[in-house]
């Protein structure tokens, strides 16, 4: 009989979007876990230039907010009352849950580390724009991705002539 209940709980349970206070989505998502409802916090590797170095930073895929799969008619107050948690995204009816694909298409890109993987969308030929460092905010034209992963060779205009300049992926982006 348990497990028919179970069966049935399943059945009602579908993923919704949890926005959480801000800088709170760590502390909203253990205090969900801790309250046995099932959450996905994504989260990727993000580097900033620092002091000459690029630093690695781990961040959630989309601040301030996460993802719980709960039944609202069980489990509603619990989600909305933990701590960290801002809000469910609904509308006047109550909260609206979004589809198992877009929660399916997200695992399907987390590494074996954990985090997200973010395809690079760069080509040759794409204007990026030089985010930091002693270059930042200069407008280049993507050339070519190099052996190691983090490094990239874009060409600059400096007096002139076009000049090709490695510099690490995650310190360009592309624009227009």
């Amino acid at each position: 009989m348990d497990e028919m209940n179970d069966d049935v709980n399943r059945a009602n349970r579908f993923w919704y979007v949890v926005r959480t206070k801000a800088g709170d989505e760590h502390r909203a998502n253990r205090n969900l876990l801790h309250q046995e409802i099932e959450t996905l916090l994504p989260l990727f590797r993000d580097y900033c230039y620092q002091n000459g170095k690029m630093i690695p930073k781990i961040k959630p895929l989309f601040p301030n907010y996460l993802f719980a799969n709960f039944d609202p008619q069980l489990h509603y107050y619990k989600v909305k009352w933990a701590r960290g948690v801002g809000l469910i995204l609904g509308n006047r009816e109550g909260p609206i849950p979004i589809s198992a694909k877009v929660v399916q298409a997200i695992l399907d890109r987390i590494g074996r580390d954990n985090l997200v993987e973010l395809e690079d969308q760069m080509k040759k030929g794409d204007f990026v724009q030089v985010t930091s460092g002693p270059l930042k905010d200069l407008i280049g034209i993507f050339e070519r991705r190099m052996s190691g992963k983090d490094r990239v060779t874009i060409l600059l205009n400096l007096i002139g002539v076009d000049v090709p300049v490695q510099i690490s992926r995650y310190q360009i982006r592309k624009v227009a």
